[in-house]
């Protein structure tokens, strides 16, 4: 089987990880993918081996569109599978690649990673992109998002790495840290909806300090957004403001897999504390979070839903909350025991199998 994979990839994007992820499983298990992407914008990062880069996001037009149908007829693509979201790609680009895939009896999966909602030019946004995409199977990683779609969505779950185990204090000695400093830590893209904020102020609070001392790393990269941008700075200002700089770590990069993982090893606590996220169909970020072997806890934004059996949910982060995640072993032993038992449920390899049953469908309903 061929797949043409249209998507972000070999970028530091969200969407862009998960691709490759779910590339290199479907790869391993016999599919050729080609991997056809947008363009990179002048804010983008490049890494690693670069794809094919043939439309331009949310301004592609009806040429690009014809250029990409021409690039997957040379590739000889069996399936195309589209990666949507808000911004990635534009209702009249995937509307005119929609009637050339269906002309040329090509199956088009589209996997929706944002849901509707917010300003009423983004609701219409994602309307039109749903009407676009009138006759392709589509994929959500959640029942709530496939309701929200009517019902018609393939839900395949978000995949997840293989869980790591590293020794908590060596982690912690690698970032300078002594093994005994009690360690707490975020992971994903930097901006205001992530509550970091909030857990900084929880930090200067009497009881978090009574907790002993506490160490915040702040893993994560800015996107292509003057907020985020801006926004590490921000961060850091509020911790001198509260005089807990000398405890809070910004990173402010998309790191490496790798020093991802070495990073947040040495978190007793990955905190995950999103005041939104009702506008995602699921985290990314979450997942490698709990790849890293260390307990996460939750908010309870939307966008965490599907990963409550993972993680502790917390109702409130405050000073309180902080001092319960170290007064309470067993909070932290029974949130890695069922994070293990999830990486296991929901391997990449297990979900590119559901992808390659959904692509012999599609193409059993051309060919019928």
């Amino acid at each position: 089987m061929r797949v043409a994979a249209l998507t972000t990839f070999a970028e530091a994007c969200g969407i862009a990880t998960y691709s490759e992820a779910l590339t290199a499983a479907l790869r391993e298990l016999g599919v050729h993918v080609d991997v056809f992407a947008p363009l990179l914008r002048s804010s983008d990062e490049a890494r690693g081996e670069p794809p094919q880069r043939l439309w331009s996001r949310e301004r592609a037009r009806l040429g690009e569109a014809w250029r990409v149908f021409q690039a997957l007829r040379r590739a000889r693509a069996d399936v195309v599978h589209l990666q949507v979201n808000h911004g990635l790609v534009s209702p009249r680009f995937v509307a005119a690649l929609s009637l050339m895939c269906r002309a040329a009896g090509l199956p088009l999966v589209a996997t929706m990673h944002g849901r509707t909602g917010g300003k009423r030019s983004r609701r219409l946004a994602f309307k039109a992109l749903e009407l676009a995409l009138t006759g392709s199977a589509l994929v959500v990683h959640n029942d709530a998002h496939a309701r929200e779609l009517g019902g018609g969505a393939h839900v395949i779950r978000h995949g997840i790495g293989a869980l790591e185990r590293h020794d908590l204090g060596e982690a912690k000695r690698a970032l300078g840290l002594d093994p005994a400093t009690r360690t707490l830590a975020h992971f994903g893209f930097l901006h205001p909806d992530k509550g970091i904020e909030a857990v900084i102020r929880a930090l200067a609070t009497p009881e978090a300090r009574a907790a002993g001392e506490l160490v915040y790393l702040v893993v994560g990269g800015t996107f292509a957004d003057p907020v985020s941008r801006s926004y590490p700075e921000r961060l850091r200002a509020l911790a001198r403001t509260l005089g807990v700089d000398s405890q809070v770590r910004v990173f402010g990069e998309f790191l490496p897999d790798a020093k991802v993982t070495a990073t947040l090893a040495a978190a007793d606590w990955i905190v995950l504390n999103y005041a939104s996220g009702a506008h995602q169909g699921t985290s990314g970020a979450a997942r490698v979070a709990v790849t890293s072997g260390r307990p996460i806890a939750v908010s309870r934004a939307p966008i965490f839903d599907d990963l409550r059996a993972a993680a502790l949910t917390l109702d409130t982060l405050d000073g309180h909350a902080l001092q319960a995640l170290f007064a309470e072993p067993h909070l932290s032993a029974d949130a890695t025991r069922r994070a293990a038992k999830y990486c296991e449920a929901s391997s990449w390899r297990a979900v590119a199998r559901e992808h390659m049953d959904l692509y012999e469908r599609a193409l059993a309903r051309r060919r019928g």
